[in-house]
C-alpha cells in the first residue's frame, strides 16, 4: 500500500538524478486505491509540485481491474473521485455513477484484455507524449501484457514494468 508507493516515489527521485526520463502524461485506473498509489508516487516529482513541472493525470475508465460480481471491483461515482483527487482531470464521458459494473456478471479475462488493448490504443491516439505512466492494479497490468503480446510477469505490490512499442 502506502509504504510501498512511498518506496517508489524515493525509487523515481533516485533515478531521476542517473537520468531517467520522467513520465510526460500520467494515467490512472479510476479505483481510488489505484489513484492513491500514483499519488504517492508521483507526489513532489510530477505532482504537487510548481505548476510549471505539474502533471495531471488522467482518470481513465477503461483502466480499471476486472469488472463484475464483487463490490470491491466497483469504483466511486466520479463526484467521490473529483473530491479525493483535485490534482487530477477525469476523461471526458465519465459518467458519474460506475455503468460498467454487473453484480450479476463477472467479465472474462478475454474481456479484460480487449478493454486494456483498447484503452492504450486511445492513450496511444490522444496522447503523443513518449513516456507515459498507467497506474493500475496486477489484473489489469497482466491483461495489458497479454494484450500487447508481452511475456507475462507477476508484478509484485507496487511493483512496475516498463513496455516500448512498436508502430506497425
Amino acid at each position: 500500500g502506502s509504504k510501498t508507493s512511498k518506496a517508489v516515489n524515493r525509487a523515481w527521485k533516485e533515478q531521476v538524478k542517473n537520468g531517467m526520463p520522467l513520465p510526460e502524461s500520467l494515467y490512472s485506473s479510476p479505483f481510488t486505491r489505484a489513484a492513491h498509489t500514483a499519488l504517492l508516487t508521483f507526489d513532489e516529482i510530477l505532482i504537487n509540485v510548481e505548476e510549471a513541472f505539474q502533471k495531471r493525470p488522467v482518470v481513465k475508465e477503461k483502466l480499471r481491474e476486472v469488472n463484475g460480481v464483487h463490490t470491491c471491483d466497483k469504483r466511486s461515482p466520479r463526484s467521490h473521485i473529483v473530491k479525493l483527487f483535485p490534482q487530477f482531470d477525469i476523461e471526458p464521458g465519465f459518467s458519474e455513477e460506475d455503468e460498467l459494473w454487473d453484480a450479476n456478471r463477472r467479465e472474462t479475462e478475454d474481456e479484460l484484455t480487449a478493454r486494456l488493448g483498447l484503452a492504450l490504443q486511445e492513450i496511444f491516439i490522444e496522447d503523443s507524449k513518449t513516456y507515459i505512466s498507467l497506474t493500475i492494479h496486477g489484473g489489469a497490468s497482466r491483461a495489458l501484457m497479454r494484450a500487447i503480446g508481452a511475456r507475462p510477469y507477476q508484478l509484485p505490490t507496487g511493483g512496475t514494468f516498463s513496455i516500448l512499442p512498436r508502430y506497425r
